[in-house]
C-alpha cells in the first residue's frame, strides 16, 4: 500500500480529531444520528426529478492536456476529470446506476454520467474524498484498477473498502508527492459509514492540489465551516475550486454536512478561487430539493453577492463539457 508523508500545516488543518475508534469534525457537533434521520424519512417532502433528463451529445475528452491549463470535466455528481500537465485524474469515481451496496438497494441515479468508462482517457490519479455510497463505487473503482491501476488516495480507514493495492491513506493536513504535485488531505464537515455500525470509523476530507497550472481544491462532501478559511490561509487563493451545491433540503436535517448554493457562493469567497465549479448535483435525488433547484439558488447567490469580488466566476457546467483554466499571471 503507498504511503504519503507528513508536511507542516497551518493550525485547523490537521490532525483529524480521533478518540481510538471515531473520528469527529473540527466544529465538533456530529450529523444528525439515528433519531433524526428517521424523523427525516416520515415527514420528508420530496422534490419530483424528471424520469430521462435530456443530456447533450458530448465530444469524448482529450487524451492528455499539455496546453499549461487546466481542464476540468464534469462526469455527473462529484465525478470530475481534471486533466494538466499531462496527468489524468479523477475526483470519487461513480459510473453506477445506484448509490447503494446492491445494484437493487440504494438511491437510483437519473441522470447517465457523461462518459462511460471506455470513454475516459487512461486515469493515473484517484482523490476518494470519503467512504459513502456516492463517492465511493466499488464497481467502479474496480473496473479503473483493472484498465489503469491508478494510485488512489484517500482517508484513514478508507481503503479497505477500496478494491485496489495502490491506496494511500491519508490524515488531515498530509502529503502525498506524485505525478510533480503535492496533494494534501484537507478537513470537511461532514460524517462516513457504509454500515449500520461503522458511522465515523473512517475518515472523510477534500484535498488541495499544488500542481504547476495552480492550486486546486476539491472540496468532497462538506457543510459550512471554518475549514475554507484555513486552507486559503496556508495554501493561498486557489485556481479551480471544485464545490458541492446539493441534496441541502431540509436544511433543518442537511446543513450540518452539505452546503447550499449560498454557503458555496461563501466558500469560493472564502476561497478567493479563480474559477469554481458546482458538483455534487444533478444526479441523483439524495435529498428533498429538486434536480434544478441548486442551479437557481445558485444563480441568485452570485446575484445577490458584491460584484467585482474574487471568487465570483462559480460556473455550472454541462455534464461532459469541460472548463478550460489558465493561470493568472502573478501581479
Amino acid at each position: 500500500m503507498a504511503r504519503g508523508r507528513l508536511v507542516p500545516v497551518a493550525a485547523g488543518l490537521g490532525p483529524a480529531p480521533f478518540d481510538g475508534r471515531r473520528f469527529a469534525n473540527l466544529s465538533g457537533p456530529e450529523a444528525h444520528g439515528f433519531a433524526s434521520a428517521l424523523k427525516w424519512m416520515l415527514t420528508r417532502r420530496r422534490a419530483a426529478w424528471p424520469k430521462n433528463p435530456a443530456s447533450p451529445k458530448v465530444a469524448p475528452p482529450a487524451a492528455r492536456v499539455n496546453d499549461g491549463t487546466i481542464r476540468a470535466t464534469l462526469i455527473g455528481h462529484s465525478t470530475v476529470l481534471l486533466q494538466m500537465a499531462g496527468i489524468n485524474i479523477l475526483t470519487d469515481p461513480m459510473l453506477s446506476r445506484t448509490a447503494g451496496p446492491l445494484p437493487w438497494l440504494g438511491v437510483k441515479r437519473v441522470r447517465d454520467p457523461a462518459f462511460a468508462l471506455a470513454g475516459l482517457p487512461p486515469i493515473d490519479l484517484v482523490l476518494l474524498s470519503h467512504n459513502h455510497y456516492d463517492h465511493l463505487d466499488r464497481p467502479t473503482l474496480k473496473m479503473l484498477a483493472s484498465r489503469d491501476d491508478p494510485l488512489i488516495l484517500t482517508g484513514l480507514g478508507v481503503g479497505r473498502s477500496v478494491p485496489s493495492d495502490r491506496v494511500a491513506e491519508l490524515d488531515w493536513g498530509q502529503a502525498h508527492k506524485a505525478f510533480r504535485m503535492r496533494v494534501t488531505y484537507v478537513p470537511a464537515e461532514h460524517f462516513s459509514a457504509r454500515g449500520p455500525f461503522d458511522r465515523n470509523a473512517a475518515l472523510w476530507g477534500g484535498f488541495v492540489l499544488e500542481t504547476s497550472r495552480g492550486t486546486i481544491y476539491f472540496a468532497g462532501d462538506t457543510g459550512d465551516g471554518a475549514h475554507f478559511a484555513a486552507i486559503r490561509r496556508h495554501f493561498g487563493p486557489m485556481t479551480l475550486s471544485l464545490l458541492p451545491i446539493g441534496a441541502y433540503e431540509p436544511r433543518w436535517f442537511m446543513k450540518p454536512v452539505h452546503m447550499d448554493p449560498t454557503e458555496a457562493v461563501s466558500a469560493s469567497l472564502t476561497l478567493e478561487s479563480q474559477v469554481s465549479l458546482a458538483i455534487h448535483h444533478g444526479s441523483f435525488p439524495l435529498a428533498d430539493d429538486a434536480m434544478d433547484a441548486p442551479p437557481r439558488l445558485l444563480a441568485e447567490a452570485l446575484a445577490m453577492a458584491a460584484p467585482g469580488r474574487a471568487g465570483l466566476d462559480f460556473r455550472i457546467s454541462a455534464p461532459g463539457e469541460a472548463v478550460i483554466i489558465a493561470m493568472k499571471a502573478a501581479g
